[in-house]
């Protein structure tokens, strides 16, 4: 049988690093556990696609959204990607019979999954690949958060009274002050094991302290707790060590305390060296996944977003842990 030019196209390779890296992650997901849920909640039906052609195929819509996730892409940017990108297509085993979702097809599937909640599912079952896969140590917890930017309001002019009041984009998202500069948006809290793998996620608006959500990021840890000196408390650090907990919380000077013991500086910089790898997360989700901005309207679809995110860099590190045998 005489090839066609697009199995011909299909099979040249591409970017090489681009290649190996979309091959390792297609290895990783779990395509048909996802799927197979989809069909479960009425999401995905296989066979009943608009004018009776087929749907798109499931594969597709769950690899454009790890794709868009990986790459920063918007809807129009993933849809033109995987037209263009050879990569993309042999990621998401797209034959020539095979539509390509355009964008609406892209935010509609996307909507649908975080109006079931799915992605926060998506992502228990991408850590429960990992956990089978021995990938997550447990030996601690790493706790920290981040700001994400929201568009901040901008300014209305009242016809009648000329008075200029904020019109908020998003009524939910708040704004907060860290080292004297000012941000809007909402804040990611964060659990980690100390390999940097996300186990436990939780997004607030961005006025909440970061210690307020302590107790639910580490409510299942057993062994040690890693954190910076925001999270400290002289009641907290009683009650770890009552559980028997190993409190690896950097400590800082209380009030009409001059300096720091030894002792303390020398915990510290102990605890800094296992704590500073909660950072690891947050650089590649803002710098190599461009997510700096919110994307979405309400702290509900926000957070469900923040689940798929959460999943995709998950599946980032897995293939870094997976090559250096890290278990």
């Amino acid at each position: 049988m005489q090839q066609s030019f697009f199995d011909y196209a299909m099979q040249s390779k591409g970017g090489k690093k681009t290649d190996a890296f979309l091959a390792k992650m297609k290895q990783n997901i779990p395509f048909d556990e996802i799927e197979k849920k989809l069909i479960e909640v009425g999401i995905y039906k296989p066979n009943e696609g608009e004018r009776g052609r087929p749907s798109i195929k499931a594969r597709i819509l769950i690899g454009a959204l790890f794709l868009q996730s990986w790459y920063g892409l918007s809807d129009p940017m993933t849809e033109e990607l995987i037209h263009d990108r050879i990569s993309f297509r042999k990621f998401l085993d797209i034959l020539e019979e095979d539509d390509i979702p355009d964008e609406t097809t892209i935010c509609k599937f996307r909507n649908a999954l975080i109006r079931e909640g799915l992605l926060e599912w998506i992502f228990e079952v991408v850590k429960k690949e990992m956990e089978a896969k021995r990938l997550i140590v447990n030996k601690g917890t790493i706790v920290d958060a981040t700001i994400i930017h929201a568009s901040e309001p901008k300014k209305r002019q009242d016809k009648e009274s000329g008075k200029k009041t904020n019109v908020a984009y998003d009524s939910e998202a708040r704004y907060t002050s860290k080292r004297g500069r000012k941000y809007y948006g909402y804040k990611y809290h964060i659990a980690t094991d100390t390999n940097g793998v996300i186990k436990k996620l939780k997004v607030t608006p961005a006025n909440e302290h970061d210690s307020n959500e302590f107790e639910y990021l580490t409510a299942e840890e057993k062994r040690a707790i890693f954190a910076d000196s925001g999270y400290m408390g002289k009641e907290r650090k009683r009650k770890l060590r009552k559980a028997g907990i190993w409190c690896g919380i950097i400590e800082r000077r209380v009030r009409g305390q001059k300096s720091l013991r030894k002792k303390q500086v020398k915990n510290n910089r102990r605890i800094a060296a296992i704590r500073g790898l909660v950072e690891y997360p947050f650089a590649i989700i803002k710098r190599v996944m461009k997510f700096t901005e919110i994307r979405y309207r309400g702290l509900y679809k926000n957070s469900q977003h923040a689940f798929l995110i959460a999943a995709a860099y998950n599946l980032y590190r897995m293939k870094s842990l997976i090559v250096h045998h890290v278990v």
